[in-house]
């Protein structure tokens, strides 16, 4: 399955995106990791798996693991861009750019919470409201508007 793709996409005619083969991205990828590239995304377990490449751990910055609490759930890119950013994401179309963006802009915060010494805290406040919302969240939903 791929969110995101559309037929006219992978048509070399018609494709708004300069397209490579399979093998080619991968050696980019491989390339970036042995330059020693740092990977900033949401996730990436599984987009490296799917690529079938290994990146060591000290080169792979992923906010699905910043933004975690031991036994507890994953938190999905779309809410903690919705709750931190304050912003809605993929309303439409899944966008790979648009989620490389958030997971950056989300690591940025992360480091300003850990700078001032909030994080703990605001992962906690994250984890309280998704239980309050279900988890459910959109652009007319706000965590001022659920304080309580």
């Amino acid at each position: 399955r791929f969110s995101g793709i559309i037929e006219e996409h992978l048509d070399v005619n018609s494709s708004p995106h300069h397209l490579i083969t399979s093998r080619n991205a991968y050696l980019k990828l491989r390339l970036l990791m042995e330059r020693g590239c740092i990977f900033v995304g949401h996730g990436l377990r599984q987009d490296f798996a799917t690529v079938n490449i290994f990146v060591p751990p000290s080169q792979v910055v992923d906010t699905v693991e910043i933004f975690h609490l031991p036994r507890m759930r994953y938190i999905s890119l779309r809410f903690l861009v919705n709750y931190l950013l304050k912003r809605d994401m993929q309303q439409d179309v899944h966008d790979s750019i648009e989620d490389a963006r958030a997971a950056l802009e989300l690591y940025v915060k992360a480091l300003e919470f850990k700078r001032d010494g909030s994080f703990d805290k605001v992962l906690r406040d994250i984890y309280d409201f998704g239980r309050k919302v279900d988890w459910k969240l959109g652009v007319n939903i706000s965590s001022s508007n659920l304080e309580s």
